[in-house]
This record gives structure tokens, C-alpha cells and sequence, in this order.
């Protein structure tokens, strides 16, 4: 079970919360449904300090599960969008930065959504690396992190173990990617189709499931995951990829297989067929066409692959998943 705490705070966005709340439940006992009777997928709990309920817009309030102290242990920290004066929220929120910081060396994914970035920046979590937050809020933020390399016309970040998303309801492409990341691509589009979210703004959903085997200390081996994401159309053999990145044969895959718990050719297979997925969703391309734009020269022998690793054929998948693409 995949433990998940989203961190509350006075005047957060109630609908980021619960929406994100709703999304995990959904996705974690359709996930349970699939794999026949194992517990849900995902434990969500609301922290906030001392478990004190928190206020939030039209003297609503939301209750937490649990105090900040007690996270300890969580596999996901989710940071939820400030709907009040930011200044005026930071400083109240101390504890909440700190607890942050304490994350920083911790084997755990962090994400944030919309202006929960500056929580994360304040903590010192995004220095170095990409991010996105709320486009009003931009120059502020920029102004305030310039150590940031701040991403604000992309609607997710994603960098090592850190993810933001750029605000309003783009809480479901931070939920539908940890979903996928976690529960598979097919959970992740069956999600997507419930609540009806327009898959042509989620393009994550392509390579996210494999962003948990990023998760390790080889540098080579990173570097090598990275240049497969970007020359997966390419004929490649072991012999040459070792060569590149200066390793033998035995050596790059002895290191692989430790890094990632896959083989590079594994990982090149995956890389096709989730674009393959993403390109039945979100084009009018031919089975054909799509084949050769993964780099897979037979028709047949794609056919085969792709439906030992989805359960449908490329045209079934499509049928059952286009509906949940909205043309603009």
C-alpha cells in the first residue's frame, strides 16, 4: 500500500484536497478491483498541525486524519495550493517548511500543486530544478527563487523525486500521474475517463510509468534512461549503447538491472508501447503509422506486444479510451 499524506494548512483550497482525495480512493479500489481482492492501492491521510481541523473558504472547515508529525514513513508528501496571502501563510506555516526540509534526503516523492510551490521553495526543495506554480504568481516566484528553474507554461514538472503542477485543476494531471506511476497506465486512463479529464493536457501520461526507476544513484545509468527516452524510434543494440556510454555489454546490463530492476531492452520496449498508448488516445494515426513512429518495423509482432502488455489490441484500446480525449 502506497502511503500518501497531503499536508493542510489554514485557508488551503478545499477542492484541491478532496478532489485529489477522491481521485487516489477511486483509482486505488479500481486498482484492488483489477487485481482481484489485494488491499487498496493507495492509504491517503490528511495532516495538519496538532490534527486541528483547518478553515477554508465560506467558513468551511476540513478535518485531517492525523497531526505533520505523524507522516513519518510516507512514500508521497503533497503540498495543496495556498488560497490565502501567501506571505501571510508561509510565516504562519514554519512548521511546515521545516518538515519539509526534513524531507530532502528522505526516499520519497514531493509534489505540490499550484502555488503549494512556494512551500517547496521556501524549504529549499526546488533549488536546481524544474517547476511550474500558478501563472498570477510567476514573476512573484521568480523574484523570490531565482535558484529555481522555473517551467511556467508547462502544467506538470516533474524533476527526480519532485513534482508541481501549475494550479487550477491541474491537480488531476499531478493525480493521474502518480496514479500511472503507481497502479499502472491502464488504471490511469480508466481514472482519466471517470472524472472526464482531457488527456490531450496530460501528456505525462506517456513515460511516468517509468519515473520510479529514475529513483537511484547511477548517473551512467540515468543518462542512459534518458538518451533511450529520446532515440526510442532508433534501431538500437546493447552493443552499441554500451559503446556510447563507455560500459561492456556485461557491465551495462549487470548495472541496469541493479538500477532499475529491468533490462535496457525492457525499458526501451516500455518506452515504445506507452507512446503507443498516448498516440492511440490522442491521434488519428493508422496502427500502421504508430508502429513505425515506436520504431517497430512489423505490424503483427507490434500487435502481439502491445496487447500482452495492455490486455487489448491497439484498435480495442483505442475504442475504449478515446472517449476519454476532448478534441479542442
Amino acid at each position: 500500500m502506497i502511503k500518501i499524506s497531503i499536508l493542510l494548512f489554514d485557508y488551503v483550497l478545499a477542492a484541491a484536497v478532496m478532489g485529489m482525495n477522491d481521485m487516489l480512493y477511486f483509482a486505488g479500489n479500481t486498482y484492488q478491483r483489477q487485481q482481484r481482492g489485494r488491499q487498496p492501492r493507495f492509504d491517503v491521510r490528511l495532516a495538519s498541525r496538532n490534527a486541528e481541523p483547518v478553515k477554508v473558504m465560506n467558513n468551511l472547515s476540513l478535518s485531517p486524519h492525523c497531526s505533520l508529525e505523524d507522516i513519518a514513513g510516507s512514500d508521497v508528501v503533497l503540498v495543496p495550493t495556498i488560497n490565502g496571502d501567501i506571505d501571510l501563510t508561509l510565516a504562519q506555516n514554519q512548521d511546515i517548511i521545516a518538515l519539509l526540509e526534513e524531507l530532502k534526503d528522505k526516499e520519497c516523492l514531493i509534489g505540490c500543486n499550484s502555488t503549494g510551490s512556494f512551500f517547496m521553495a521556501e524549504a529549499g526543495l526546488l533549488d536546481g530544478k524544474q517547476a511550474t506554480t500558478l501563472w498570477p504568481t510567476v514573476e512573484e516566484f521568480q523574484a523570490r527563487y531565482p535558484q529555481v528553474d522555473l517551467r511556467p507554461d508547462q502544467l506538470l514538472t516533474v524533476d527526480g523525486n519532485v513534482i508541481c503542477d501549475a494550479g487550477g485543476t491541474s491537480w488531476f494531471d499531478l493525480g493521474l500521474h502518480l496514479i500511472e506511476l503507481f497502479c499502472g497506465h491502464k488504471t490511469a486512463m480508466d481514472t482519466a475517463k471517470y472524472f472526464m479529464v482531457d488527456l490531450e493536457r496530460s501528456t505525462q501520461l506517456s513515460f511516468s510509468p517509468l519515473a520510479s526507476m529514475k529513483f537511484h544513484g547511477d548517473k551512467t545509468i540515468l543518462d542512459i534512461q534518458n538518451w533511450l527516452e529520446g532515440h526510442f524510434r532508433d534501431a538500437i543494440s546493447i552493443d552499441a549503447l554500451g559503446k556510447q556510454f563507455g560500459l561492456s555489454n556485461r557491465s551495462l546490463l549487470r548495472r541496469f538491472k541493479l538500477a532499475t530492476g529491468t533490462t535496457p531492452l525492457n525499458y526501451l520496449q516500455d518506452i515504445r508501447l506507452d507512446t503507443a498508448c498516448r498516440l492511440l488516445v490522442q491521434s488519428n494515426q493508422s496502427i500502421e503509422s504508430i508502429t513505425h513512429a515506436v520504431g517497430y518495423e512489423d505490424v503483427s509482432s507490434f500487435i502481439r506486444l502491445f496487447k500482452r502488455r495492455a490486455g487489448f489490441s491497439p484498435s480495442n484500446y483505442r475504442a475504449r479510451y478515446r472517449a476519454v480525449h476532448v478534441a479542442r
